[in-house]
């Protein structure tokens, strides 16, 4: 299992609703190019879930975002929107 360790570029939450209930996820994104993400809450209830992997920028991607934070949270509302999860409506 992932941990986040090196510090982070950007963050955001998500939320997907399922049978089982709503569920929100946290998203991140590391100076190290990792893109992290993990179940932070069912229906409002606190979980305590390890980060997993879900992508690795390459080189090129990683230069073009540096630390812009701006560009890092784009990155993790797209794929957290091609995955099915809703985004508040401070995201694009």
């Amino acid at each position: 299992m992932a941990r986040v360790t090196a510090r982070g570029i950007g963050r955001i939450e998500s939320t997907y609703t399922s049978g089982l209930g709503t569920l929100t996820w946290a998203w991140v994104m590391t100076a190290d190019g990792r893109v992290l993400y993990r179940l932070t809450r069912i229906d409002g209830r606190s979980e305590r879930n390890e980060w997993r992997l879900i992508y690795q920028l390459k080189a090129t991607e990683r230069r073009e975002i540096g630390t812009d934070t701006t560009k890092a949270v784009d990155l993790l509302a797209r794929l957290a929107r091609e995955r099915g999860h809703d985004l508040g409506p401070d995201h694009r």
